[in-house]
C-alpha cells in the first residue's frame, strides 16, 4: 500500500452531521459588526460560575424555554463561555431566532444540525464519508459492467442477503473487502470557520409546498464562506496492505485501478448525475436564483487528469448516493404506481447545491505545509480565545473585587455611624451638641444656636461650651477684634467673660 497526498477543495457547502440536533440551551446568537454569529456555549461551566445559584434555579424551574433562552442570551458572555463560533449566513436565520425568543408561547425553538467536530472544536470531513462516496461510484460501475442485478436481488430478498451476496461476489467478504485497500484520513478544517445555512427545498413544480428542514452547519467553501479556509489536505493509502509497493485498488479477479483510473471512473459517475440534475432542475423558473452558483460550479467541475470529484454529506440528493439501477423504493400510490422520487433539490439558502468537493494529488511537502498552516491557525484560534477569556475573567474578577471592597467600606461606615449615633443618643442634649461642635459637625447656624443656650447651662458645662466655641471661632478667624463684626465681637466678649479672660 502506498500513501498518497491530496489537496481537498470544498467547492460547495458540505454538511456532514452527527445525526443529532444541538441542544437549544447550548447556543446563543448575537448581532455583531461583521454580521450575526452563533456561539456554541459551555452552559454548565457558566451555571457553575453564576454568582446567584438560587436565582438561577428559579429562572430554570419557573420559566418556559423561550424565556430561559432569552435569559441565557442576555447573561452569557460568549467570549468567556463560547466553545466555537459559527457565522450565520442568512439574516432570516437570525430573525427567526429573535422572533422565537420574544414569543413566550413558542414551543419549537430554532434547532440546527451541527457538523462533525473534534474534541478541540475543529470541524472535519470524515475519511469514511469520502470513502463512502467513492465506494458508491465503484459499486454502480460494477453493477452495470458485471451485471450484478442489485435491483433484482433487493426485490428478491428484503432482508438484504441476496443483495449482500452479489456485492461480495465482486468485492469479497466484508472481513476482506476490496475497500480495505483504501485508507482515507479524516480531514480537519479551520476552527470557527463554519456557517449556518438554511436547506431550502425547491420543487420542480411551482406552487407545491416544500418540506421544512432544520438549519444546518456547513464547512466553508469556494461558493460560500471564507474561500481561504476551504482548501484542506488529506492522506489516502491505496493498495494491498501486505505489499508496500502496491498502489492499485484491485478486485478479487485481478481487475483494478490506479488513482488516475479510479478518478476517471468516479468522475464519470458524479458528472453524469450532475448533467441530469442540471437538465431536470436548473433550467426551470423555480431555480432562477441558483443559476449563478450553478454556472460557477460548472467551472469548478472541469477536472484535470488525476483530479477526483465527489459529492459528500447530507442533501447530496438521492441520485448521487445510490446505484443507478437500484433506485429507492417509494410508497405505492392509490393507482398502483410508485410515488416519484427526486422531484426536489435542497439548496443552501436556496442558492447553492450541497456537498461538492475535489481531490487533487499533491506532493508530501505541500501536504505538510497545508496541514501545519491549518494546525497553526487552529492553535492560534484556541490561544486567542483563551487569552480573551483570561482577560475578561480577570477584568470581571477585579470588578467584582472592587464592588466587594466598596460594599465592605460602606458596611463598616454604616456600622461606625450606627455606633456613633447610639453614643450620641445616650448623651444629654448639651453634651451632644458640644461633642458635635468639637468634631466640627455643626454648621454656623447650629453654632450660633448653641451659643444662645449658654445662659441656661450649668456652670461646668457652660465653661466647656465656651472653650469649644472659642476654639471654633479662632479656627474660623472670628476671635480677634479686628477680624470680627460688631455682632461677632459681642459674642467673643461674652465668651471671654465666662472664661475670665481679658
Amino acid at each position: 500500500m502506498q500513501t498518497e497526498f491530496f489537496k481537498l477543495d470544498i467547492l460547495s457547502p458540505v454538511h456532514i452531521g452527527t445525526g443529532d440536533e444541538i441542544d437549544p440551551m447550548s447556543y446563543i446568537m448575537t448581532s455583531e459588526s461583521g454580521g450575526a454569529s452563533c456561539h456554541v456555549i459551555d452552559a454548565q461551566a457558566w451555571a457553575a460560575d453564576y454568582p446567584d445559584p438560587e436565582a438561577l434555579s428559579e429562572v430554570f424551574s419557573g420559566a418556559n424555554i423561550p424565556a430561559i433562552r432569552d435569559f441565557l442570551t442576555r447573561k452569557i458572555d460568549p467570549a468567556i463561555y463560547g466553545l466555537r463560533r459559527i457565522m450565520v449566513s442568512s439574516q432570516n436565520i437570525f430573525d427567526q431566532y429573535e422572533k422565537k425568543l420574544s414569543d413566550r408561547r413558542a414551543t419549537h425553538q430554532l434547532l440546527f444540525s451541527p457538523c462533525m467536530n473534534t474534541s478541540n472544536q475543529v470541524p472535519f470531513i470524515p475519511g469514511s464519508s469520502i470513502k463512502g462516496a467513492l465506494r458508491t461510484a465503484v459499486i454502480d460501475w460494477l453493477d452495470r459492467e458485471k451485471k450484478l442485478g442489485l435491483k433484482a436481488a433487493r426485490a428478491k430478498d428484503k432482508r438484504g442477503n441476496a443483495y449482500r451476496n452479489r456485492l461480495e461476489s465482486v468485492l469479497g467478504k466484508i472481513s476482506d473487502s476490496v475497500f480495505k485497500q483504501l485508507k482515507i484520513s479524516d480531514v480537519p478544517g479551520f476552527a470557527d470557520s463554519t456557517l449556518l445555512v438554511e436547506p431550502l427545498e425547491i420543487r420542480r413544480k411551482e406552487g407545491k409546498t416544500a418540506t421544512p428542514k432544520n438549519t444546518c452547519e456547513v464547512m466553508p467553501s469556494r461558493m460560500l464562506g471564507n474561500a481561504d479556509q476551504s482548501t484542506l489536505y488529506a492522506r489516502i493509502g491505496i493498495g494491498d496492505q501486505t505489499r508496500p509497493a502496491d498502489r492499485r485498488l484491485t478486485l478479487p479477479g485481478g481487475q483494478g485501478w490506479d488513482w488516475s483510473e479510479l478518478a476517471a471512473l468516479v468522475n464519470a459517475y458524479f458528472l453524469k448525475r450532475f448533467e441530469k440534475e442540471r437538465t431536470k432542475f436548473y433550467g426551470l423558473p423555480n431555480f432562477k436564483k441558483a443559476r449563478p452558483a450553478i454556472k460557477g460550479l460548472d467551472t469548478e467541475l472541469k477536472c484535470e487528469k488525476g483530479q477526483m470529484l465527489l459529492r459528500l454529506g447530507h442533501y447530496s440528493q438521492v441520485e448521487f448516493v445510490t446505484v443507478e439501477d437500484n433506485k429507492p423504493l417509494t410508497r405505492t400510490l392509490k393507482d398502483g404506481t410508485r410515488m416519484p422520487h427526486g422531484t426536489t433539490r435542497s439548496l443552501a439558502n436556496g442558492l447553492f447545491p450541497f456537498g461538492w468537493v475535489r481531490l487533487t494529488p499533491c506532493g508530501e511537502a505541500e501536504y505538510k505545509r497545508g496541514v501545519v498552516e491549518c494546525e497553526t491557525a487552529n492553535r492560534d484560534t484556541r490561544m486567542r480565545r483563551a487569552r480573551m477569556r483570561e482577560k475578561i475573567v480577570l477584568e470581571r474578577t477585579r470588578r467584582i473585587e472592587k464592588i466587594q471592597q466598596q460594599e465592605e467600606i460602606k458596611r463598616r461606615e454604616a456600622e461606625a455611624e450606627a455606633r456613633r449615633q447610639a453614643e450620641l443618643d445616650a448623651m444629654p442634649e448639651g453634651e451632644r451638641q458640644l461633642f458635635l461642635l468639637k468634631k466640627g459637625e455643626l454648621n454656623e447656624n447650629q453654632v450660633v444656636e448653641l451659643y444662645n443656650q449658654l445662659d441656661g447651662m450649668e456652670n461646668a458645662v457652660r465653661i466647656k461650651t465656651a472653650n469649644a466655641l472659642k476654639a471654633y471661632w479662632q479656627q474660623a478667624g472670628k476671635w480677634a477684634k479686628k477680624e470680627c463684626s460688631k455682632k461677632q465681637w459681642v459674642k467673643v466678649k461674652l465668651l471671654k467673660s465666662i472664661l475670665e479672660e481679658s
